[in-house]
């Protein structure tokens, strides 16, 4: 390759961490890497110094010298963007790229899931998100965050079960193998105690819970049962919102798709589509889009 070529970086950061993934003109996969953090809205600086870390690493582990930035072009899907104030922070970054754009870690993850090319998405995990992008057009839903938001989560599924844990520890409901197997989990045996265990937690700590709950459906528990039917309702709700965009391939991804999408019915889980990328491919077809608009 010519030193002279454009080079072309997709960047994915998000709260634990940032990959960034290295292409030529054509698509062709030179190197991808792995920094630190780089969630805006939660430490500015840590963010951009992950971002230039991974940007380096991959330019390096490619062959080439880090004075190549200057010839890179970028795109940062990143989480925290979606607020304007995060939004403007980055817009504003002294960067050493040949060029940057910024949008959110959504959008490249819609964009990597179908290959470049317009669909939505609907991720379950920690936390449920739902984005389409067709003709140019983009929506997002249910990205309120816990506890305002993320039903059918990771994060929700637990707390709700907790909060059946409660209710039995109250003396209001009979226990459950789903509640015993709660407080085995946390090592509790009363109400105040397991108010004591769960005063701080975060979603990241209740959706540890998540899968003693989607077990315990399995096996017909009727607290675990109608946690988790409330949960899929809310989902089902969410594609067929996401149907109503006009997107006509809609992925399921995140650390619970597999899961839950066994558990809508067949009609829903035979109008989703296979995952054809990672959110990093998505940013990088999106820099050579915004690259090659720019020079037509």
């Amino acid at each position: 390759m010519q030193q002279s070529e454009p080079l072309f970086i997709g960047v994915d950061g998000g709260g634990s961490k940032c990959k960034a993934r290295l292409e030529n003109a054509n698509g062709q996969l030179l190197a991808e890497a792995i920094a630190g953090p780089a969630n805006p809205a939660t430490d500015f600086a840590q963010t951009t110094d992950s971002i230039l870390s991974a940007c380096q690493r991959v330019l390096q582990q490619a062959g080439y010298a880090s004075a190549m930035l200057a010839q890179s072009h970028v795109v940062l899907g990143l989480a925290g963007v979606n607020v304007p104030r995060v939004q403007r922070q980055m817009q504003n970054w002294q960067h050493p790229f040949a060029s940057m754009q910024v949008t959110t870690d959504l959008h490249i993850a819609c964009l990597g899931a179908h290959g470049g090319r317009d669909g939505a998405i609907l991720i379950t995990g920690t936390g449920t998100a739902a984005f389409a992008t067709v003709n140019a057009k983009q929506w997002l839903f249910s990205a309120q965050g816990f506890p305002l938001g993320d039903r059918g989560s990771g994060a929700w599924l637990g707390w709700q079960g907790v909060c059946a844990t409660l209710d039995v520890l109250d003396g209001l409901q009979p226990a459950t193998e789903l509640t015993r197997s709660i407080c085995r989990r946390l090592g509790v045996s009363s109400n105040t105690d397991l108010i004591s265990c769960c005063i701080g937690y975060k979603a990241a700590d209740y959706g540890q819970l998540a899968p003693l709950v989607l077990q315990q459906q399995q096996q017909g528990d009727p607290y675990a049962c109608d946690i988790t039917a409330r949960g899929l309702g809310y989902i089902q709700a969410l594609l067929q919102r996401l149907q109503h965009t006009g997107a006509t391939r809609i992925v399921m991804i995140g650390g619970l798709a597999l899961q839950l999408a066994a558990l809508l019915p067949a009609a829903l889980q035979q109008q989703l589509s296979p995952v054809q990328g990672s959110p990093e491919v998505g940013a990088a077809a999106l820099a050579r889009q915004y690259f090659l608009e720019k020079v037509i």
